[in-house]
């Protein structure tokens, strides 16, 4: 059965071209946000980027990437021409295994921060981590919770992806160290968070799901979760509860 067109995205069949500013971009990004992860960024993250190999001087194409993401956990990336969307038909090709990554590439009035994901942030925040079963089976627990959910609980399921997954700190060897994908390839809220400007509260779905997402700015709030396989176990369980 097909889908509702408001169910689907636009996906590119073809690899892209980039133009030199947009490689340039990629390059700068690139330069300053490393050694912040290398500061920063949890072993797992470091772990998947060094797996993952990123490029330094140019934008990854997506055969490139899937050559190393697919094999090691079944996962694959497909380029769509979306920027934001709601996250219903994400969420339909995440179910299939597919992250998908936008063609759009903030200009350099946005290095520090973009409101929108961009290609910098699906590939440089997420990718390394797709590369590692631990967290890819973490990540299969969301489509089919979110698909089967009712509108409010969307709501919740959406909140605690932000706030886990996309903004999300982990405590590992007595530090906090950086955990969701936002975080990772923001220059701006990276050193703000970790200069202890932002309010951090232990994970807990009932902590998580009192507080909106801040697209437009800065965190005024982020959760701190014990590990991976906590988070998987208490988003597991209220999955489970959601009928």
């Amino acid at each position: 059965m097909a889908l509702p067109r408001s169910e689907v995205v636009s996906v590119r069949r073809r690899e892209m071209a980039f133009s030199e500013e947009q490689n340039a971009v990629w390059q700068q990004l690139y330069a300053r946000q490393l050694p912040n992860v290398q500061q920063f960024a949890c072993r797992q993250y470091l772990q998947g980027l060094e797996l993952l190999a990123l490029p330094a001087e140019h934008i990854p194409q997506l055969k490139d990437l899937n050559a190393v993401i697919t094999p090691r956990t079944g996962w694959s990336t497909v380029r769509t021409t979306v920027r934001y969307s709601d996250a219903v038909p994400w969420y339909h090709h995440f179910a299939k295994r597919q992250f998908l990554i936008t063609d759009y590439m903030r200009g350099r009035h946005e290095m520090d921060f973009t409101p929108e994901p961009d290609m910098f942030h699906d590939i440089f925040g997420h990718l390394p981590f797709m590369v590692l079963p631990e967290y890819t089976a973490l990540q299969d627990l969301f489509a089919p919770a979110f698909l089967r959910a009712s509108a409010a609980q969307r709501e919740n399921i959406k909140r605690l992806a932000w706030f886990s997954t996309e903004f999300g700190l982990i405590q590992q060897a007595g530090e906090i160290k950086i955990f969701g994908a936002g975080l990772m390839s923001s220059f701006g809220e990276i050193q703000h968070v970790m200069a202890g400007k932002t309010p951090l509260r232990p994970f807990s779905v009932a902590n998580v799901i009192g507080y909106e997402k801040a697209i437009y700015t800065f965190n005024e709030v982020l959760f701190v979760i014990e590990s991976i396989e906590a988070l998987q176990t208490e988003l597991a369980a209220y999955f489970d509860s959601l009928g």
